[in-house]
């Protein structure tokens, strides 16, 4: 199918045509197109070009319906699109107003979702992987910007509750504007966490670029909140352990002086330890100095002073306008040097790090919740948080670990005071064992002792560390065995006496814990304190009849409000509709009734950090009283969503335990009366399978006797078929053939017939041609004879005349081989001469010289006998003398022996060259040089 006619059922579709399609066959048509053109980029130019043509023809102001088809069709071919497309035409005209408008589908967004995501996919990345390098950095950067681009809508665009411009303009919204933009912020956070859950490194990474600007560490905290609760975030979390973000968001913890920043980001790590302990135990490891750095930070964080809001009746009877009160009012001059307990300490210069000030003015800060994060420290590395928290400089310097400040570590950290500060935390937890088993240094370098546990197993056990659960945990223990020997004494069994019938069902199973409505809130508040429990106990009992417990998030939000504020308050039973927040909202209208055309500018924003910026505020139409309430509205909203989250977070991990515990139990349970159970079904199914056997191995007889007889009859069968198509075949050949063998003789003899009378006419022009050139010929051939004759005496003539001058040449070597001979005979004889000269000379010498030997052999045994006769040196020297020369005389008769060997060998050479005899050299060029005469 071709793009055109995708685009051609999708305008049928759009225009509601009766010809249209169904969506089911539609997305199957979309989905086989898409699967048929993975890689074929022309088809998906040609697609994204037609898709392109429907929605400019008459889509710009399309319905819900018509937005719904479009996102789907988007999505089944989201694939094969271009990633640029997506991103520069897709994404302004279609994807991002569906992601604001809340009355859309919700498959449809989720839908726009995922195309989305699909244009930042490793789909497109391995699909371009062939593209040349100049459009591979390209589609890298243009991604990149994609990225940076939602992550600055999210960060400027969409909702912010950190900011007072933003809060006071949602004030002014009316409910369908408000439902916009939740919706708009909701869908661009999940459409950031999907990114993250298939790109990790890329989401951190412009996570940490934007951790740079103070102004965004709030709401990029709360981002990563939302990112670190999604249930496959444990798949990644080891490239956030590896990431600068993890040093980000341990430097935003250490140096902030913001209490709800602080707050999110312990949060977040809190949830985040037992995942890297499962995940990433040797990053966590790592990172283990610097996150006790954090718990000494949190530890000694000190509670900022509340402010309290005047008395509106009381300053309007004094004569002072409560529109111009902006200094906070302190009960006790003595907290003036407190007020202010952000940190201080110099930054080194080289982190490159801006730190955060206060981001509510006017709200009362609470301390960052220290309990959860020293239970997960103190749960995987007890030795070392005890040992921190018992010498934090010591424990620092043993690790090596460079100081973040300016000053050293002993200057920066005061030690009584986290002694102090965490006493109260170390008596609310019991004794880890391995305080006893292990000590810092083993616990680094040893196998971790969580090494096989999961995450929810993590948070159980570290839950259990607390002295309350651990109590509650003993007493339930205590009970459960209790109630155990005293149904035993009740009712004393045997086994043989228990009866067979079905088992009393079991315990009721971790999903009905989730669906009740009262152990749901049981669960979510087991790390509040003691007197939340008597609370819920009251309010339970208020409403025996309702089936769930149901409580005002206003009158909550008031009463955390007026109890925070200072002032005097009546605590009654029956809840008061119109309460302290009512009222200081009636005022704020008020004061905005009086100056309707000023347009208020957030005093909560994250920029104000002091009182003259609320007098600039006020000086701009916002009352300080009003603008200290708005902060301690938001500043409550986020820390009950951010332990909203974390609950929830712990719920699900506990649920999973609690669902692991319950198999176990039912398993442990019902073990043995299964058991029993399966001994006595084991005889009667050892009989049942003895006698199901022996029927099997009748039937397998049978079966294989049918089989045989079939496999027989079927081999014959495909026997006579297989000779029938032999024969078939043989006879279609056959007939083949001879039909082209006919086809071939007709159309030979056609030619042979158009040949044959082409030929006669040529015999008869040739035959004519020879009569009239017939004398012609005659002459021609006279005239060969006599060419051939002519030719004959002239070869006769020149092998005369080469014979000729062969035989002159053969003479004049004769001649010149005959005079050389000549001379080299003579020259022989002469040398022959001389030889026979020296060799009678020698002869002579060898004479004279046997004459010496004979007379000096005489000598020689004459002077033995006399040198045996009476011996004298002077006869044993001549005897020496006459043995050394009879040895030189040895020496050169054996050399003039072979010199003689050698001038007869020569003779005998010479001889044989001068008489003409080949002997045993037949070339005289191979003869050895004998002078100078003989190289002629």
């Amino acid at each position: 199918m071709l793009a055109s006619d995708i685009a051609r059922q999708l305008r049928l579709l759009l225009k509601n045509s009766p010809d249209a399609p169904s969506l089911s066959a539609f997305h199957q048509t979309l989905d086989q197109f898409a699967s048929q053109n993975d890689d074929n980029p022309e088809q998906a130019e040609d697609l994204q070009t037609h898709l392109q043509d429907v929605y400019y023809d008459g889509m710009k102001d399309a319905d819900l319906p018509q937005v719904k088809v479009i996102l789907e069709t988007l999505y089944h071919v989201r694939r094969i699109l271009p990633p640029l497309s997506i991103i520069e035409t897709w994404f302004d005209t279609v994807l991002r107003p569906a992601l604001r408008e809340p009355k859309l589908a919700a498959e449809a967004v989720d839908h726009a979702k995922e195309v989305i995501v699909a244009a930042l996919s490793p789909i497109h990345r391995i699909r371009d992987a062939v593209s040349s390098d100049a459009d591979k950095n390209k589609k890298k950067e243009k991604a990149r910007e994609f990225r940076r681009r939602l992550m600055d809508l999210y960060l400027l665009d969409a909702y912010n509750e950190s900011s007072g411009d933003d809060v006071l303009e949602w004030a002014e919204l009316d409910d369908a504007q408000k439902e916009r933009r939740a919706c708009w912020k909701s869908n661009l956070e999940d459409v950031l966490v999907r990114i993250g859950l298939q790109r990790p490194q890329d989401l951190l990474t412009e996570l940490h670029h934007c951790f740079s600007l103070p102004s965004s560490r709030l709401q990029l905290l709360l981002l990563l909140n939302a990112y670190t609760s999604q249930p496959n975030f444990p798949q990644h979390a080891g490239v956030l352990a590896a990431h600068p973000l993890m040093q980000s968001l341990i430097h935003c913890l250490v140096f902030d002086n913001s209490a709800t920043e602080c707050t999110v980001g312990v949060t977040v790590l809190t949830k985040l330890l037992p995942i890297l302990a499962v995940k990433a135990c040797d990053d966590l490891k790592r990172l283990l100095p610097q996150l006790l750095v954090v718990l000494a930070r949190i530890i000694c964080w000190e509670t900022r002073p509340y402010y309290t809001l005047p008395d509106l009746a009381l300053e309007g009877v004094r004569g002072r306008d409560p529109d111009t009160l902006v200094e906070p009012v302190i009960e006790d001059q003595r907290d003036i040097p407190q007020a202010d307990n952000a940190n201080r300490l110099a930054i080194r210069a080289d982190l490159e790090w801006e730190r955060l000030e206060q981001t509510f003015i006017g709200a009362s800060a609470t301390a960052p919740p220290r309990q959860q994060y020293f239970a997960y420290l103190y749960y995987l590395f007890p030795c070392n948080t005890v040992r921190f928290l018992r010498g934090p400089v010591s424990w620092l310097a043993e690790s090596d670990v460079e100081t973040v400040y300016t000053i050293s570590w002993e200057e920066a950290l005061d030690e009584d005071k986290i002694r102090s500060k965490s006493e109260s935390l170390l008596r609310g937890h019991i004794l880890h064992p391995l305080l006893i088993w292990r000590d810092a240094a083993h616990e680094l370098a040893q196998p971790d002792f969580w090494a096989q546990y999961d995450v929810p197993k993590i948070v159980a056990e570290c839950s259990m560390l607390d002295v309350r659960a651990a109590s509650m945990g003993l007493r339930e223990q205590l009970f459960a065995h209790t109630s155990q020997l005293s149904s035993g004494r009740r009712e004393p069994r045997t086994q043989s006496e228990r009866p067979e019938g079905p088992l009393p069902p079991p315990p009721p199973p971790p999903q009905a814990i989730i669906d009740s409505p009262t152990p749901i809130v049981q669960i979510l508040s087991s790390s509040a304190e003691s007197g939340t429990s008597s609370v819920l106990h009251t309010l339970s009992s208020a409403h025996p009849t309702s089936s769930k417990l149901q409580i005002s998030l206003q009158e909550m939000i008031s009463t955390s409000i007026a109890l925070k504020s200072g002032l005097d308050i009546e605590v009654i039973d029956a809840p008061n509709e119109v309460g302290w927040a009512a009222t200081l909202v009636e005022h704020q209208s008020r004061a905005r009734s009086r100056s309707p055309s000023r347009r208020s500018t957030a005093s909560v924003s994250i920029r104000s950090h002091s009182p003259d910026a609320l007098r600039a505020h006020e000086e701009q139409g916002v009352p300080s009283h009003v603008a200290v309430a708005i902060a301690g509205l938001q500043r409550e909203i986020l820390m009950l969503r951010s332990e909203l989250n974390f609950e929830l977070w712990m719920a699900r991990e506990n649920v999973k335990h609690i669902g692991r515990l319950y198999q176990d139990r039912v398993v442990s349970r019902t073990a043995e009366v299964e058991r029993q159970g399966l001994h006595n079904r084991l005889r009667e199914y050892k009989a049942e399978v003895y006698r199901l056997q022996k029927e099997v191995r009748e039937q397998k007889e049978q079966a294989l006797k049918v089989k045989n007889q079939y496999a027989d009859w079927n081999r014959k069968l495909q026997d006579k078929i297989k000779e029938f198509r032999n024969e078939k075949s043989s006879w279609q050949t056959e007939a083949s053939a001879m039909r082209a063998e006919h086809k071939e003789t007709r159309d030979s003899f056609a030619a042979q017939s158009k040949l044959l009378s082409e030929a006669n006419s040529k015999v008869f022009e040739l035959k004519t041609e020879i009569k009239a050139n017939q004398h012609k010929v005659d002459r021609l051939h006279d005239y060969e004879r006599q060419i051939e004759q002519l030719i004959k005496l002239q070869r006769l003539w020149e092998s005369d005349v080469h014979r000729l001058n062969s035989q002159t040449e053969f003479l004049g070597e004769c001649a010149s081989t005959h005079k050389k001979m000549e001379l080299r005979v003579a020259n022989y004889q002469q040398v022959q001469e001389e030889l026979e000269e020296k060799i009678r000379r020698q002869q002579q010498e060898m004479a004279s010289l046997e004459s010496r030997l004979v007379v000096a052999s005489k000598q020689l045994a004459a002077s033995r006998k006399a040198t045996s006769k009476s011996p004298s040196p002077a006869a044993h020297r001549e005897w020496n003398q006459q043995a050394a020369m009879n040895k030189r005389l040895r020496e050169e008769n054996s050399v003039l022996y072979d010199e003689n060997e050698e001038l007869k060998a020569m003779i005998e050479m010479l001889k044989a060259q001068v008489s003409g005899r080949t002997g045993l050299v037949s070339d005289p060029r191979a003869s050895p040089f004998m002078g100078p005469t003989l190289s002629i």
